[in-house]
């Protein structure tokens, strides 16, 4: 996440007026909380593990129940993407006005794209969800294209003798082969296996290069996504960087056209918000 804020006196007036709620701990809340420490801003966490998250930090951390006891004069800055709307349904009905309900938004940038975020990414997260679908190739299989391939970690775990072609849009090791995939800049490489990790959501691309892949994919075809099914806040994905919203249904359909078949799909190791799906051909 991008911490930026418009107006920024204008802002921390706002949230100095009343005692101040940091609703939420995961990676959004967390790069919050480091701003307002940074602006010597005074909060209290919430979040519903309270017990355990308390051991991780030195602010107090109270359960969403003492809200309505504790903090019904409180601003709450709403610190999630994924489920923002819930939490403020939550909250209105709770008793609190839209205007205490801070959303995360006022603190990040618009029109986020992928280079934005690319210094704030934490890649060692991403090789629990690589090593768990490297396990779905099959080892007849010989070639891999690995669209964002990042870091390459999906090399790690494949045979020496497969022969793996790293694409990314920019040339972090000598293997990689620079493609800009967002202004359609496919590579014409034929393969038996293509996976697509974390990368189509932040494509306006991403229905042409599924087909693109499935013209050149032999065998296999791995994608994990972000649907729109587990993340329909169109805001939050735009916040995210995420530039295409496609269905459950939309992606397999796509596939199907392009004469691939659903057999598999586990939720992400990292976020079980995120799926992982493989595509074999009919």
């Amino acid at each position: 996440m991008v911490i930026k804020v418009e107006d920024i006196e204008e802002l921390k007036k706002k949230l100095t007026l009343k005692p101040l709620i940091l609703y939420g701990m995961g990676t959004i809340g967390m790069e919050i909380s480091y701003w307002l420490d940074s602006q010597q801003i005074e909060y209290t966490f919430v979040d519903r593990n309270a017990i355990e998250k308390q051991k991780l930090v030195d602010k107090p951390v109270v359960t969403p129940e003492s809200l309505k006891t504790d903090f019904m004069n409180a601003n709450i800055i709403v610190s999630t993407n994924i489920y923002f709307d819930e939490i403020k349904t939550k909250l209105l009905e709770t008793g609190f006005s839209e205007s205490q309900i801070i959303p995360y938004t006022l603190f990040v940038p618009q029109n986020i794209v992928w280079p934005d975020l690319e210094d704030n990414i934490n890649w060692d997260l991403m090789k629990p969800s690589v090593e768990l679908f490297s396990k779905w190739i099959d080892e007849n299989m010989k070639s891999v294209v690995d669209y964002g391939a990042g870091q390459m970690y999906l090399k790690t775990f494949l045979s020496k003798d497969v022969k793996y072609y790293p694409i990314d849009y920019m040339k972090r090791f000598d293997d990689t082969i620079v493609c800009d995939l967002n202004k359609g800049n496919f590579p014409d490489l034929q393969a038996d296996v293509a996976v697509l990790n974390g990368v189509l959501e932040f494509l306006i691309t991403a229905e042409d290069l599924i087909k693109h892949v499935c013209e050149k994919t032999k065998n296999m075809i791995i994608i994990s996504y972000m649907t729109v099914d587990k993340f329909p806040n169109i805001t939050g994905r735009r916040t995210s960087g995420y530039l295409s919203d496609l269905t459950e249904l939309k992606i397999i359909h796509l596939l199907d056209d392009g004469g691939f078949k659903l057999v598999k799909k586990e939720s992400d190791p990292l976020d079980n918000t995120d799926t992982i799906y493989l595509f074999e051909k009919k």
